[in-house]
Order: structure tokens, then sequence, then C-alpha cells
């Protein structure tokens, strides 16, 4: 059925680099016409802030996992991109994207598509592109359930940070990644002939998909169940130096126990929010978002392993605290 939505799912572990892979498509001209819908494993929904080019397309699932408890959710979203694109005065979009979250087995999401007689009609999944990084991929692969299916069930690997210094080679990431799926086609994110409009297109996805074995969708193990999601509430307004100060630290004594930080934080020194990123042991540079939610107050959300809320929030208070005092005194200090 010709007239179907081709859908694109996109999967890959917590900081894998899924969200600035499917940024960098939309800003392209051939990510144009696009739908996205954008799963997160938390309490306060982030990612799709940062897809502000394509906001009135993107769709949010948060507050859960896609493989498990908000599984429901993929078909209505679906459902409304599907009725969107074909509303009399707007333009029919030519994709459809699945952005997962870091912790989904995306294998129970496409059986919920194939089981829906209406989604079956109207959409048409045409590729499962799992991303994986350079840096944390091969610990992720060894440590996680969820990294392994991940890759598994892909039809296209790509890999991403290859450029850092702390990248491990690119073999070995790939020989890692073919022994659980010897039939990938693997792509280097940072190789001058990588192509997101031809990882995207329906051509060539079908093109990677084809002689795949195909998979049988059933209920997997519930995620490690040391591993929990929490949100810090920031003050108004913070002091930078200091707030990095604690992230740094923070990451350096408990980043093996930190699978994501991630956060909207409003600094004394700007009055545009700023965006932070932290994967284990690695923070990555802040984004600075430009006269966006003007009234959305400050967070922090941790995704992490056997480490809980009270002890992070007990010790964010104790250093802001100490911060202020700190200010207050070289303040006092005549000149």
């Amino acid at each position: 059925m010709p007239d179907r939505l081709p859908l694109f799912i996109v999967t890959g572990f917590l900081g894998s680099g899924k969200t600035t892979l499917v940024q960098r498509f939309l800003r392209e001209p051939e990510g144009q016409g696009t739908g996205v819908v954008v799963n997160e494993f938390g309490e306060a929904g982030l990612d799709h802030r940062l897809m502000v080019h394509a906001a009135e397309n993107v769709e949010l699932i948060g507050n859960g996992c896609m493989c498990c408890a908000r599984r429901a959710d993929v078909g209505r979203a679906l459902y409304d991109l599907v009725r969107m694109s074909r509303q009399d005065g707007q333009s029919r979009f030519t994709r459809a994207i699945i952005e997962t979250s870091g912790l989904a087995d995306p294998s129970p999401i496409v059986g919920t598509i194939a089981r829906d007689p209406w989604l079956r009609q109207h959409v048409e999944l045409v590729s499962v592109i799992a991303v994986i990084d350079a840096v944390a991929g091969l610990r992720n692969l060894r440590d996680f359930d969820e990294a392994r299916r991940q890759v598994a069930i892909a039809d296209a690997l790509v890999v991403t940070k290859t450029d850092l210094r702390a990248a491990h080679p690119t073999r070995d990431i790939t020989a890692a990644a073919t022994t659980i799926a010897p039939d990938l086609v693997l792509h280097d994110a940072q190789d001058p002939d990588f192509s997101l409009a031809w990882l995207f297109d329906r051509t060539a996805g079908e093109s990677a998909s084809r002689g795949r074995t195909p998979f049988t969708a059933t209920e997997v193990p519930q995620h490690d169940q040391d591993v929990g999601s929490f949100t810090l509430a920031l003050p108004e307004r913070i002091d930078w130096p200091a707030f990095t100060l604690w992230l740094s630290a923070l990451l350096h004594r408990h980043g093996d126990r930190i699978l994501r930080v991630k956060g909207l934080v409003r600094t004394s020194a700007g009055a545009n929010p700023v965006v932070i990123h932290g994967v284990q042991h690695s923070m990555h540079p802040p984004v600075h978002l430009t006269g966006e939610d003007a009234g959305q107050p400050s967070f922090l959300v941790f995704i992490t392993r056997g480490l809980t809320r009270d002890p992070i929030a007990q010790s964010l208070t104790r250093f802001l605290h100490l911060a202020e005092a700190h200010s207050r005194f070289h303040a006092s200090e005549p000149a």
C-alpha cells in the first residue's frame, strides 16, 4: 500500500546520541515534513525541547518507557501524526520517526504496530535504527540487556562520538555489535560520506531490512529493578560555577551509577535557560536555548542504578548553601 506513512524507529541506550541524530536530520532539507514521536524514561520531558525547529510535529510520550506501561500511547501518537498529515491545509508528512527512550526494547513497539489493523493499513515500518556511542557503548552492551536487545532488532547501526578522545576503536564496536546481529548495516556518524538523507530514505531502509529474519514480538522482562528515575527542582536562578563544580564532583564519584542526568537550568549569569546532558562520568557541552520555555522552572532528571534521590538532593542543597554563604561573605568585604 504505497499510501502508507513511512515509519523509522530510532533506538539506542541512554546518552547514545539519538536526539542529536534526529535533530541533525530534521535540520536538513530532506528532513522537512517529518513527524516525530519522542519517548523519555523519566518524570520530566526534555529532549523534545531541543527539536524547536519541528516543534509542531513533535508528540511527546513521557513518564514511562514505550516498551512497557506506555505502549498504548504509541498507537495514539501515530494515529495523531497520520491524521495531522491528512488534514486540509496541512502538508502531508513524508515520514514519521519514533525516538524511543534509552531503556526501551523496540521489539514490543514493533509488535504493537504489527498487531493493530489500522496501523498496518496506514503506517509502513521501514527500518529500525540503533544508535551506539563509541565511548560507553561497549560497556553498555556488556552490562545492560536493553542495549543488547536494541542492537539485536536493528536493521542499521549508527556509531556516534568516534571523534572523542575516549572513544573505543570503531572496529571494536563493530565486532561487538555484529556478534549480536551479524547482518547489521553499519554507519559512522563522523564519516564524511555518512548520509542522514539516505538513512531515513524509504528505499534505503527497505534495502537494509531485506533478508533479515523476522523477529517475534514478545513480552520482555522487567527492566533492572535497580534502575530508576527522579526529578530535582532547582532554584529559580542558580550560580552556574558552583552548580557545575557540584555536578562534576557528583559524576566523578558516582558516574558508574548515574546512567544519565539531564536538565534545564536558569543561571544568574543570563536570561536564557541552559540545557545540560551527562552520561555516566561525562558531560556534554551545555546548550543555550533562545526564547524557549519562558515559564518553565529549572529541574534535573536523573536516571540511576542503585542510587536514590535523597542523598543527591541533600548534597546539592548543602553545596548551594555553601556557595551562597561564600558569595555573601565576599560581597561584605571592604573594597
